[in-house]
């Protein structure tokens, strides 16, 4: 049987007179056995498995120096003040031949010095400039470091089920963390509104958590169209009660990009802005930006560094979210995950669905997080 996952899924800075500026793998698919390419992170084939409603499916994933410019424009002054000076001394001559002359000169050399102190300040004025570019200067090399906490959870169980009143009271008590969570009552939206589902994405937004729809595109096979009916019927049976639309059974391919930056942008012009592909396992560079986030690791057991690292940390990290299951919850390899993607999320669950539940201690995850 396959079963087909749902996953979830410087500039430059001026100052006076100097400037200074700062793939994938193919398809795969589960079988009842268990796939061999799912034990590790390298090369693993996802996606998470389809469920209507928490019953079993399938989709595997396949595979500054302006200041010193101003500086030397301080410095500058200095020498024209002190040149005051001389001038004042030049008249003391004069004071020999008329003593009240020199009197009347003597203050004016005072005078200059005071405009030499005035303009004294200007230098350390300027040199606060450099001050301000340095952390612009800095901001590359924290780019793998992520600002940004956040889960997305494959929540295939029906409304009724106890996972959904889990899921909602951890972002409660952990309100900070971005919980998103994929709802799919029929390996998509169904045929028409459930009610059910209606009342329990209601409760999941009152809560804070944002809610995505479940739309399969069978690795860019499904046509276009289709799956624009999709995401109609989504728009159509929960008006307003969702954030998103989940594309699961994501290509990895360079030339299928267009096909999922059609759809996405299909999906935010029906006012559901925010969008999430899964892959499964590494993609193309040339997806970035096409979806909002893609899950690039979902398999048995947690991805490791460099399943994380590599190419994606020329981009934000919240660009990349991770679902490996068949795992505990270890708050060290989350704070580490965290460099690299902007979502994690870990399920114990396995084969043959993974995603028909959540984890009891969910909101350890959350706080993880934090």
């Amino acid at each position: 049987m396959q079963i087909k996952l749902g996953g979830i899924a410087a500039f430059c800075v001026g100052a006076t007179l100097i400037v200074s500026c700062g793939g994938g793998g193919g398809g795969g698919t589960f079988d009842d056995t268990g796939s061999s390419d799912v034990a590790g992170a390298s090369g693993a084939q996802g996606g998470a498995s389809k469920n209507a409603g928490g019953g079993s499916g399938g989709s595997g994933s396949q595979t500054a120096s302006g200041a010193a410019g101003t500086t030397t424009a301080a410095g500058g002054t200095t020498p024209a003040a002190a040149g005051t000076a001389p001038a004042a001394t030049g008249t003391t001559p004069a004071a020999t031949d008329t003593a009240p002359a020199a009197t009347a000169a003597t203050p004016a050399a005072p005078a200059a010095t005071p405009a030499a102190s005035a303009t004294t300040p200007a230098a350390p004025a300027a040199t606060a400039a450099p001050a301000a570019a340095s952390p612009a200067a800095a901001a590359p090399a924290a780019a793998p470091a992520s600002s940004a906490a956040g889960t997305i959870v494959p929540l295939y169980t029906p409304p009724s089920d106890p996972s959904w009143a889990l899921v909602a009271g951890a972002k409660a008590a952990h309100p900070r963390v971005n919980v998103i969570a994929v709802v799919n009552p029929a390996n998509g939206p169904g045929g028409g509104m459930n009610s059910a589902y209606a009342v329990g994405i209601q409760k999941l937004t009152a809560a804070g958590v944002k809610v995505l729809g479940y739309v399969a595109t069978g690795y860019g096979a499904n046509a276009a169209a289709a799956v624009k009916a999709d995401i109609d019927r989504w728009q159509n049976f929960y008006p307003g009660q969702l954030g998103g639309i989940f594309f699961d059974e994501q290509s990895n391919k360079p030339e299928q990009v267009g096909y999922y930056r059609d759809v996405s942008q299909y999906a935010k012009s029906k006012g559901l802005p925010f969008t999430v592909g899964n892959p499964g396992t590494d993609t193309a560079e040339s997806y970035v930006g096409a979806l909002d986030v893609m899950l690039i690791y979902e398999s048995a057991g947690v991805p490791s560094a460099a399943a994380m690292g590599g190419w994606h940390t020329k981009y934000a990290p919240t660009n990349f979210g991770v679902i490996p299951y068949a795992s505990g919850i270890d708050p060290a390899f989350v704070r580490s995950a965290r460099q690299y993607v902007g979502y994690v999320y870990v399920q114990n669950d396995t084969l043959p669905n993974p995603w028909d539940s959540v984890p009891a201690n969910f909101a350890d995850l959350l706080a993880a997080l934090e």
